[in-house]
């Protein structure tokens, strides 16, 4: 049976996209692993997500693997375009060390860590971010208090009215039940009035002979 083509396009949803991304970007690095093992191929791969998120396998290196495919178009103008592309992802790489050097550095300072390294002036400021991030949290905290309380008072409510209701129950039922005592107690007394009545009905003997 022959299977029917299928038309690629974009995927619309977000959620879809990112999912088919993260699975088939895993599929290529592995077949990519598995091909260069099999056939001694020398291999190099690199991705980049939506996000800007490098991916990479290369076998035996990146380099090496650049290296020939700058020789192998040596002879064309391509090699330049390409050594452009390679450069700006050299500046990328270094933009993105920096950055992450220097979040390092700014979370050792939030933390109280080489403090002697700042002036007087980045001492202030810190401590401004710091005020501020605190007072941040601060309320964030109040907030979640305040819904925790108006959570637990809506639970008191609730559980009083289900007492109340519970109570209400008892009390029908404690009164249903000493009516059916009393009644059950005014039915005995009645029996007992009948029993002694008969027993103090005076005994007559009849003459019924005719003469």
């Amino acid at each position: 049976m022959v299977r029917a083509k299928v038309h690629l396009k974009k995927i619309q949803n977000a959620v879809n996209r990112r999912v088919t991304f993260s699975k088939r970007k895993a599929g290529l690095l592995k077949k990519a692993k598995e091909l260069s093992i099999l056939c001694e191929a020398e291999i190099g791969l690199i991705i980049f997500s939506p996000t800007e998120k490098l991916y990479e396998f290369a076998s035996p290196s990146m380099n090496r693997i650049i290296g020939k495919y700058q020789k192998y178009f040596s002879s064309t103008g391509d090699n330049l375009e390409f050594s452009g592309h390679v450069e700006e992802l050299h500046l990328d790489g270094e933009n993105l060390q920096k950055r992450m050097t220097h979040l390092e550095k700014m979370y050792k300072h939030m933390v109280g860590e080489n403090l002697e390294l700042l002036s007087l002036k980045e001492l202030q400021r810190l401590e401004k971010k710091i005020s501020l991030g605190a007072r941040k949290i601060h309320l964030r905290k109040e907030k979640m208090l305040l819904e925790h309380i108006r959570s637990l008072n809506m639970k008191e409510k609730s559980l009083t009215m289900e007492n109340a209701n519970l109570v209400n129950k008892i009390d029908g039922s404690r009164k249903a039940c000493h009516l059916n005592i009393d009644i059950m107690e005014s039915v005995s007394n009645n029996l007992q009035t009948d029993d002694a009545t008969q027993q103090e009905l005076p005994q007559t003997d009849l003459d019924l002979t005719l003469s």
